[in-house]
C-alpha cells in the first residue's frame, strides 16, 4: 500500500514538474506598436544602414579634401654601399698652371642621407574647390539619408496597417467559420429530431466545408505578413510577437499645401538642389585648371659618407623656396572637361524642374485617393450597419424557420464581405496618409 502511495505521489510530482515546466517555457509574446516597429525598422534597416555609410563617406572625403590646403610634412632617410669607386678628373692647369689631369676618388664605401621637406598650398583655386564640393557633397548625402528614411518609415508604417487589416480578415474568417459550424450542427440536431430537410442539412454543412479553407489562407497570408515585419524589425522568425493597434480610428483629412512650402520640406528635393550645386562647383573646379598655382617649400638635408660603419664627412643643408605652376597647353583636355561639367549641370536643372512636375502630380494623385478612400469608408460603414441589422435579423428568423439556409448564408456572406470591405476601406485611407506625410514634406522624425 505504501509502495503504490509512493508511485501515485511521484507521478502526481512529475506531472506538476512538467507543467510547470511549460509554464516557464512558454514565453509572453512580444508586444508592438507602429511606434516601437518603427524604432526597430530605423535600427536595423539595412537600406538606412547604407545611407548612412554614404555619409561617413561624404565626411571621408571633406577631410580629405582639407587635408589638401594643409602642409605636408614628409622625411626619408637612406644608406648606400658603393661597389665600385667613382672618380673625378679635374685639369691642373687651372690649379697649377701646368698640362696634366689628376683623378681623386670622389666617394666612400657607405653614404648616408636624411632629409624632411615641407610643401604648403598658397594659392590653388583646385584646392578652394575640392574643398567646397566636399562639404557640399556631405550635405546632400544628409539630404539623401533623410528621404530614404521617410521611405521606408512609410513603407514599415504601412506594412504594420495591413498586418492590422489581415488580422481583422482571420478574425472575420474564423467567426464566419464557428457561426457555420455551429448553424451545421443546430440543423444537424433538427434533422436529427425531424426538423429540418436533408437538403437544409447539406446546405449547412456545405457552408461550414467553404470557410475552413478560407480561414486557412487568411492564417497563412497573416503568418507571412509578420514574417516580413520581424524581418524588418531584426526580429527573430521565431519569436511570436502581438501587434498593438487598431484600424477603428484614423486620423482626419489633411489640408491642402502649397507647393513651394512642400518642396521646401521634400529631402529628396533638397538634395536635387545641393546636387545642382555641386555641379556648378564642379564647373569652377575644372576651370581652375587654367589658373596657376602657387606652393611654399622647406627642406633639410643630411648627408655623410665614411669607408667606414661611421658617420663622416657630413654636410647639412637647409633650403625654403616657393613654386609657381602655370599651366601652358594641355591640348583641350581642361576645355573637355569645363564642358562635361556644364552639361551634367544642365542635367541637374532638368532633373530639378522634372521633380518639381512629379512632386504636382504626387500631391494631386495622393489627395484624389484620400478623398476616395475617406468616402469609402463612409459608404463601408454603413454596408457593415446594414450587413449586421439583415444577419442578425435573418439569424434569429432562420431558428424558426422563417429564413432558408440559403438566405441565411447570404447575410452572413454579405456581413463579412462588409467588415473586410470597411476594414479595407481603413487601411486605404491610412495607406494614403502615410504616402501624404512623405510626399507632402509633413513627415518628421517623431512621426516615424
Amino acid at each position: 500500500m505504501i509502495h503504490m502511495k509512493s508511485i501515485r505521489f511521484s507521478v502526481l510530482l512529475t506531472a506538476v514538474i512538467l507543467i510547470l515546466a511549460q509554464s516557464a517555457g512558454a514565453a509572453e509574446p512580444r508586444e508592438l506598436t507602429i511606434d516601437s516597429f518603427a524604432s526597430l525598422v530605423k535600427q536595423y534597416s539595412k537600406d538606412l544602414k547604407l545611407a548612412q555609410k554614404d555619409r561617413e563617406e561624404a565626411d571621408a572625403q571633406k577631410s580629405e579634401a582639407i587635408s589638401l590646403a594643409l602642409p605636408h610634412v614628409s622625411a626619408q632617410a637612406s644608406y648606400t654601399r658603393n661597389l665600385s669607386d667613382t672618380y673625378m678628373y679635374m685639369d691642373l692647369s687651372s690649379l697649377t698652371g701646368e698640362d696634366g689631369i689628376m683623378k681623386v676618388d670622389a666617394n666612400r664605401n657607405n653614404e648616408y642621407a636624411a632629409g624632411v621637406s615641407l610643401r604648403q598650398t598658397l594659392f590653388s583655386p583646385t584646392v578652394f574647390n575640392a574643398i567646397e564640393a566636399a562639404k557640399q557633397y556631405r550635405k546632400m548625402t544628409d539630404y539623401i539619408y533623410d528621404a530614404t528614411y521617410q521611405q521606408i518609415m512609410t513603407l514599415a508604417k504601412q506594412a504594420f496597417s495591413q498586418t492590422l487589416l489581415l488580422e481583422k480578415v482571420v478574425e472575420v474568417a474564423a467567426m464566419s467559420e464557428q457561426n457555420a459550424y455551429d448553424n451545421y450542427i443546430d440543423t444537424k440536431n433538427k434533422f436529427d429530431n425531424g426538423l429540418a430537410s436533408e437538403f437544409e442539412l447539406l446546405q449547412a454543412e456545405s457552408r461550414y466545408r467553404e470557410r475552413v479553407p478560407t480561414t486557412a489562407s487568411a492564417k497563412r497570408n497573416l503568418d507571412l505578413a509578420l514574417i516580413d515585419l520581424k524581418n524588418l524589425a531584426g526580429i527573430p522568425v521565431d519569436t511570436e510577437i502581438k501587434l498593438i493597434g487598431s484600424l477603428d480610428t484614423y486620423p482626419d483629412m489633411p489640408t491642402n499645401v502649397g507647393l513651394d512650402i512642400v518642396l521646401e520640406q521634400r529631402p529628396d528635393y533638397n538634395a536635387l538642389l545641393w546636387e545642382e550645386r555641386l555641379r556648378k562647383t564642379d564647373v569652377s573646379a575644372q576651370r581652375s585648371a587654367y589658373f596657376p598655382s602657387l606652393s611654399a617649400v622647406a627642406g633639410y638635408g643630411y648627408a655623410a659618407q665614411s669607408n667606414d660603419f661611421k658617420l663622416e664627412e657630413e654636410n647639412n643643408s637647409w633650403t625654403v623656396g616657393l613654386v609657381l605652376s602655370v599651366p601652358i597647353f594641355q591640348g583641350g583636355e581642361t576645355r573637355a572637361r569645363v564642358r562635361q561639367a556644364n552639361v551634367r549641370l544642365e542635367k541637374s536643372r532638368l532633373e530639378l524642374s522634372r521633380f518639381r512636375d512629379d512632386v504636382e502630380k504626387q500631391l494631386q494623385g495622393v489627395k484624389l485617393r484620400l478623398t476616395e478612400a475617406h468616402a469609402r469608408i463612409a459608404s463601408a460603414k454603413a454596408s457593415l450597419e446594414t450587413a449586421n441589422k439583415a444577419f442578425s435579423i435573418a439569424e434569429k428568423t432562420s431558428k424558426v424557420g422563417l429564413t432558408t439556409q440559403l438566405e441565411l448564408k447570404d447575410a452572413r456572406v454579405a456581413k463579412d464581405q462588409a467588415t473586410v470591405g470597411y476594414y479595407s476601406a481603413v487601411f486605404e485611407y491610412l495607406a494614403a496618409w502615410y504616402d501624404w506625410q512623405r510626399i507632402s514634406g509633413a513627415m518628421t522624425e517623431s512621426d516615424s
